[in-house]
Protein backbone atom coordinates (compact mmCIF):
# COMPACT_ATOMS: atom_id res chain seq x y z
CA UNK A 1 0.00 0.00 0.00
CA UNK A 2 0.89 3.69 -0.40
CA UNK A 3 1.60 4.03 3.68
CA UNK A 4 2.46 8.31 2.84
CA UNK A 5 -0.46 8.83 1.49
CA UNK A 6 -2.62 6.60 4.14
CA UNK A 7 -0.84 8.03 6.75
CA UNK A 8 -1.86 11.48 5.47
CA UNK A 9 -5.43 10.84 3.82
CA UNK A 10 -7.21 13.35 6.48
CA UNK A 11 -5.34 16.06 6.46
CA UNK A 12 -7.37 18.23 4.26
CA UNK A 13 -10.91 16.81 5.68
CA UNK A 14 -11.85 19.44 8.55
CA UNK A 15 -14.84 20.55 7.36
CA UNK A 16 -16.43 20.59 11.18
CA UNK A 17 -17.01 23.70 12.17
CA UNK A 18 -17.62 24.61 15.48
CA UNK A 19 -18.27 28.13 18.32
CA UNK A 20 -15.77 28.41 20.73
CA UNK A 21 -16.81 26.23 23.80
CA UNK A 22 -15.45 25.00 27.24
CA UNK A 23 -12.77 22.70 25.98
CA UNK A 24 -12.74 21.44 29.49
CA UNK A 25 -16.52 20.53 29.95
CA UNK A 26 -17.81 17.12 29.02
CA UNK A 27 -21.13 18.55 28.25
CA UNK A 28 -19.17 20.92 25.68
CA UNK A 29 -17.34 17.59 23.98
CA UNK A 30 -21.07 16.02 23.46
CA UNK A 31 -22.04 19.06 22.21
CA UNK A 32 -19.67 19.42 20.04
CA UNK A 33 -19.85 15.56 18.62
CA UNK A 34 -23.69 15.42 18.24
CA UNK A 35 -23.56 18.70 15.80
CA UNK A 36 -21.03 18.03 14.48
CA UNK A 37 -22.41 14.54 13.32
CA UNK A 38 -26.01 16.48 12.81
CA UNK A 39 -23.47 19.17 10.20
CA UNK A 40 -22.59 15.88 8.31
CA UNK A 41 -25.66 14.04 7.97
CA UNK A 42 -27.50 17.54 6.51
CA UNK A 43 -24.08 17.55 4.49
CA UNK A 44 -24.77 14.62 2.66
CA UNK A 45 -28.41 14.50 2.24
CA UNK A 46 -27.78 18.04 -0.01
CA UNK A 47 -25.07 16.56 -2.07
CA UNK A 48 -25.92 17.18 -5.73
CA UNK A 49 -23.06 15.31 -7.04
CA UNK A 50 -24.74 12.23 -7.98
CA UNK A 51 -22.99 9.91 -5.75
CA UNK A 52 -24.24 8.35 -2.48
CA UNK A 53 -25.45 10.70 0.33
CA UNK A 54 -24.56 8.10 2.80
CA UNK A 55 -22.33 8.89 5.35
CA UNK A 56 -18.94 8.55 5.04
CA UNK A 57 -16.33 7.31 7.35
CA UNK A 58 -13.56 10.54 6.56
CA UNK A 59 -16.42 12.70 6.92
CA UNK A 60 -16.76 11.53 10.21
CA UNK A 61 -13.03 12.24 11.43
CA UNK A 62 -11.61 15.65 12.57
CA UNK A 63 -8.21 16.28 13.46
CA UNK A 64 -6.58 18.59 15.91
CA UNK A 65 -3.25 19.65 14.87
CA UNK A 66 -3.26 17.69 11.33
CA UNK A 67 -0.02 19.49 10.82
CA UNK A 68 1.30 16.84 12.87
CA UNK A 69 1.60 13.80 9.98
CA UNK A 70 0.47 10.66 11.23
CA UNK A 71 3.78 9.34 9.55
CA UNK A 72 5.89 10.74 11.82
CA UNK A 73 3.93 9.13 15.03
CA UNK A 74 3.80 5.95 12.98
CA UNK A 75 7.99 6.25 12.89
CA UNK A 76 8.12 7.22 16.31
CA UNK A 77 5.93 4.45 17.55
CA UNK A 78 7.37 1.62 15.75
CA UNK A 79 10.68 0.66 17.87
CA UNK A 80 8.31 0.30 20.77
CA UNK A 81 6.01 -2.06 18.71
CA UNK A 82 8.62 -4.29 17.11
CA UNK A 83 10.61 -4.53 20.74
CA UNK A 84 6.92 -5.60 22.38
CA UNK A 85 6.02 -8.18 19.66
CA UNK A 86 9.33 -9.93 20.16
CA UNK A 87 8.67 -10.15 23.46
CA UNK A 88 5.39 -11.35 23.51
CA UNK A 89 6.24 -13.66 20.62
CA UNK A 90 9.28 -14.72 22.53
CA UNK A 91 6.97 -15.43 25.92
CA UNK A 92 4.26 -17.33 23.90
CA UNK A 93 6.97 -19.86 22.68
CA UNK A 94 8.35 -20.56 25.67
CA UNK A 95 4.81 -20.60 27.84
CA UNK A 96 2.90 -24.29 28.12
CA UNK A 97 -0.30 -22.07 27.99
CA UNK A 98 -2.45 -22.70 24.59
CA UNK A 99 -3.65 -18.57 24.87
CA UNK A 100 -3.48 -16.36 21.89
CA UNK A 101 -0.33 -14.35 22.16
CA UNK A 102 -0.10 -10.87 23.21
CA UNK A 103 -0.55 -8.33 20.90
CA UNK A 104 1.44 -4.70 21.34
CA UNK A 105 -0.90 -2.23 22.88
CA UNK A 106 -1.56 1.52 21.71
CA UNK A 107 -4.05 3.46 24.09
CA UNK A 108 -5.13 6.72 22.21
CA UNK A 109 -6.10 8.99 25.63
CA UNK A 110 -9.10 11.24 24.49
CA UNK A 111 -9.24 9.95 20.72
CA UNK A 112 -12.13 12.01 19.54
CA UNK A 113 -13.09 11.24 16.42
CA UNK A 114 -9.67 11.32 14.94
CA UNK A 115 -8.71 8.84 11.63
CA UNK A 116 -5.22 7.89 13.83
CA UNK A 117 -6.69 5.01 15.67
CA UNK A 118 -8.05 3.17 12.24
CA UNK A 119 -4.33 4.39 10.79
CA UNK A 120 -2.50 2.55 13.54
CA UNK A 121 -4.44 -0.41 13.19
CA UNK A 122 -2.88 -1.21 9.96
CA UNK A 123 0.07 0.80 9.96
CA UNK A 124 2.81 -1.95 11.44
CA UNK A 125 4.34 -5.41 10.00
CA UNK A 126 2.57 -6.77 12.94
CA UNK A 127 -1.05 -6.51 14.35
CA UNK A 128 -1.19 -4.28 17.45
CA UNK A 129 -3.98 -3.83 19.76
CA UNK A 130 -5.71 -0.06 19.35
CA UNK A 131 -8.09 1.30 22.72
CA UNK A 132 -9.88 4.02 21.76
CA UNK A 133 -10.70 5.75 25.30
CA UNK A 134 -12.58 9.25 25.60
CA UNK A 135 -15.06 10.24 28.47
CA UNK A 136 -17.85 11.70 25.70
CA UNK A 137 -19.87 8.61 25.58
CA UNK A 138 -21.10 10.29 22.47
CA UNK A 139 -17.87 10.40 20.97
CA UNK A 140 -17.22 6.70 21.51
CA UNK A 141 -19.99 5.42 20.00
CA UNK A 142 -19.67 7.26 16.82
CA UNK A 143 -16.14 6.32 16.38
CA UNK A 144 -17.37 2.73 17.14
CA UNK A 145 -19.76 2.81 14.47
CA UNK A 146 -16.77 4.37 11.89
CA UNK A 147 -14.13 1.84 12.86
CA UNK A 148 -15.38 -1.53 14.28
CA UNK A 149 -16.11 -3.21 11.08
CA UNK A 150 -12.90 -2.74 9.65
CA UNK A 151 -10.35 -2.44 12.62
CA UNK A 152 -10.60 -6.17 14.46
CA UNK A 153 -7.94 -5.27 17.41
CA UNK A 154 -9.91 -2.05 18.40
CA UNK A 155 -11.65 -1.47 20.91
CA UNK A 156 -13.70 1.59 22.17
CA UNK A 157 -14.12 2.72 26.00
CA UNK A 158 -15.81 5.74 27.70
CA UNK A 159 -13.67 6.81 30.44
CA UNK A 160 -11.28 9.49 32.15
CA UNK A 161 -8.01 9.24 31.49
CA UNK A 162 -6.86 11.11 34.75
CA UNK A 163 -8.15 8.13 36.90
CA UNK A 164 -7.45 5.26 34.20
CA UNK A 165 -6.84 2.71 37.63
CA UNK A 166 -10.99 3.39 37.75
CA UNK A 167 -11.35 2.30 34.13
CA UNK A 168 -13.70 -0.39 32.93
CA UNK A 169 -11.33 -2.16 29.98
CA UNK A 170 -12.30 -4.39 27.20
CA UNK A 171 -11.54 -8.03 28.60
CA UNK A 172 -11.05 -10.26 25.36
CA UNK A 173 -12.64 -13.11 27.27
CA UNK A 174 -15.52 -11.11 28.86
CA UNK A 175 -17.97 -8.84 27.52
CA UNK A 176 -17.76 -5.66 28.71
CA UNK A 177 -20.36 -5.72 31.20
CA UNK A 178 -18.18 -8.72 32.73
CA UNK A 179 -15.42 -6.70 32.72
CA UNK A 180 -14.07 -5.64 36.18
CA UNK A 181 -13.89 -2.06 37.53
CA UNK A 182 -10.39 -1.38 37.94
CA UNK A 183 -8.88 -4.47 36.43
CA UNK A 184 -4.87 -3.77 35.87
CA UNK A 185 -4.17 -3.36 32.43
CA UNK A 186 -1.08 -2.32 30.16
CA UNK A 187 0.10 -0.98 26.78
CA UNK A 188 3.10 -0.13 25.57
CA UNK A 189 2.40 3.24 24.24
CA UNK A 190 0.28 6.05 25.23
CA UNK A 191 -1.09 8.42 23.05
CA UNK A 192 -2.01 11.69 23.75
CA UNK A 193 -2.97 13.84 20.53
CA UNK A 194 -4.79 17.05 22.04
CA UNK A 195 -6.19 15.85 25.47
CA UNK A 196 -3.58 17.57 27.22
CA UNK A 197 -4.99 20.67 25.68
CA UNK A 198 -8.66 20.65 26.11
CA UNK A 199 -7.71 19.54 30.21
CA UNK A 200 -5.51 22.53 30.38
CA UNK A 201 -8.42 24.96 29.63
CA UNK A 202 -10.29 23.55 33.19
CA UNK A 203 -10.10 25.78 36.32
CA UNK A 204 -7.78 23.94 39.13
CA UNK A 205 -6.38 21.21 36.37
CA UNK A 206 -3.12 19.49 38.01
CA UNK A 207 -0.79 17.77 35.32
CA UNK A 208 0.24 15.35 38.39
CA UNK A 209 -2.89 13.91 38.59
CA UNK A 210 -3.14 13.19 34.43
CA UNK A 211 0.46 11.93 34.06
CA UNK A 212 0.19 9.25 37.44
CA UNK A 213 -2.81 7.79 35.96
CA UNK A 214 -1.11 7.55 32.44
CA UNK A 215 2.13 5.31 33.98
CA UNK A 216 -0.26 3.58 35.65
CA UNK A 217 -1.01 1.82 32.99
CA UNK A 218 2.06 2.15 30.90
CA UNK A 219 3.91 -0.86 30.39
CA UNK A 220 7.10 -0.84 32.85
CA UNK A 221 8.98 -2.57 29.93
CA UNK A 222 11.85 -0.15 28.64
CA UNK A 223 10.40 0.21 25.32
CA UNK A 224 7.30 1.86 27.00
CA UNK A 225 6.30 5.15 24.96
CA UNK A 226 4.49 8.42 26.25
CA UNK A 227 3.34 10.25 22.99
CA UNK A 228 2.16 13.86 23.56
CA UNK A 229 1.03 16.10 20.69
CA UNK A 230 0.21 19.44 22.63
CA UNK A 231 0.20 23.20 22.01
CA UNK A 232 3.84 24.64 23.00
CA UNK A 233 4.41 23.96 26.97
CA UNK A 234 5.42 26.68 28.94
CA UNK A 235 9.16 26.13 30.95
CA UNK A 236 7.28 25.14 34.02
CA UNK A 237 4.75 22.51 32.63
CA UNK A 238 8.53 21.30 30.47
CA UNK A 239 10.20 21.24 34.40
CA UNK A 240 6.81 19.58 35.72
CA UNK A 241 6.91 16.63 33.21
CA UNK A 242 10.05 15.75 34.10
CA UNK A 243 10.59 16.28 37.54
CA UNK A 244 7.44 13.64 37.50
CA UNK A 245 8.92 11.55 34.92
CA UNK A 246 12.07 11.41 37.89
CA UNK A 247 9.71 10.51 40.89
CA UNK A 248 6.93 8.12 38.44
CA UNK A 249 6.75 4.86 39.33
CA UNK A 250 3.76 2.06 39.57
CA UNK A 251 5.39 -0.49 42.24
CA UNK A 252 6.36 -2.88 40.13
CA UNK A 253 9.90 -2.37 39.19
CA UNK A 254 9.55 0.03 36.60
CA UNK A 255 12.08 2.94 35.65
CA UNK A 256 10.58 6.38 35.27
CA UNK A 257 10.30 8.35 32.57
CA UNK A 258 12.83 10.25 30.40
CA UNK A 259 11.35 13.33 28.20
CA UNK A 260 12.17 14.58 24.83
CA UNK A 261 10.39 17.70 24.33
CA UNK A 262 9.72 20.13 20.98
CA UNK A 263 10.93 17.35 18.32
CA UNK A 264 11.43 18.74 14.53
CA UNK A 265 8.65 17.69 12.39
CA UNK A 266 8.80 18.43 8.69
CA UNK A 267 6.51 20.72 7.67
CA UNK A 268 4.85 21.26 10.92
CA UNK A 269 6.34 25.14 11.09
CA UNK A 270 2.97 26.55 10.42
CA UNK A 271 0.85 24.90 13.15
CA UNK A 272 1.20 25.62 16.66
CA UNK A 273 1.36 22.22 17.97
CA UNK A 274 4.80 20.39 19.38
CA UNK A 275 5.70 16.84 19.29
CA UNK A 276 7.00 15.18 22.55
CA UNK A 277 8.05 11.77 23.51
CA UNK A 278 9.05 10.42 26.70
CA UNK A 279 10.36 6.69 26.94
CA UNK A 280 10.82 4.14 30.16
CA UNK A 281 13.97 4.12 31.11
CA UNK A 282 16.50 1.87 32.29
CA UNK A 283 14.30 -0.62 34.95
CA UNK A 284 15.47 0.06 38.58
CA UNK A 285 15.06 -4.23 38.00
CA UNK A 286 17.84 -4.63 35.72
Amino acid sequence: KDADNNYQATRSRHKWNHEPFDFSSKFGWDNFYKKGMEQTEIDSENRDDGQNNDVSMESLEFEWHAHIPHSVIVDAIKPTISSASQYYSQKQSTSSSSSSITLPSILLVGCGNSALPRILHDAFDTPVQITCLDYSPVCIEMIKSMYEASCPNMDFVVGDATNLQQVKWWDDNKTMEQSAVGTKKHFDVIVDKGLLDALMCGEGFDLETLMKSTNDVLTPHEWGMHVLICFELSKASKENLVELGENVGNGNGSGGLVWDFNIPVEGSENGRACFNLAWRSRSKKD
